[in-house]
């Protein structure tokens, strides 16, 4: 995967990010690409770095998420979710119930 043209390719000045993230969902049964282990990350959560490896052309940065001193946001968990249900148009939908920490 990281020779792959698609992801980091193997020539030219490339930036590799990897992250120690606590609070990152999966969202593989979201996903077009489920096979790819995606996730998301709340747009306020904050890192620091830990580690930069220079390689020639391949620069790696590793963070680590950090607790802000003032959340922005409030994290999310789910709960549960009810049964798919179809809606007007045919298409499928799973409803989701979120409760706040």
């Amino acid at each position: 995967v990281l020779q792959s043209e698609q992801f980091l390719g193997m020539t030219g000045t490339r930036t590799m990010f990897t992250l120690q993230c606590q609070s990152a969902r999966n969202i593989r049964n979201h996903s077009y690409f489920p096979a790819k282990d995606e996730v998301l990350i709340m747009t306020t959560t904050q890192f620091k770095v830990i580690g930069c490896l220079n390689q020639g052309n391949l620069h790696i940065i590793q963070l680590e998420e950090t607790t802000p001193s003032f959340p922005l946001l409030q994290p999310v968990s789910i709960v549960g979710s009810l049964p798919i249900q179809s809606n007007p148009s045919g298409e499928f939908e799973r409803y989701y119930k979120y409760n706040a920490y």
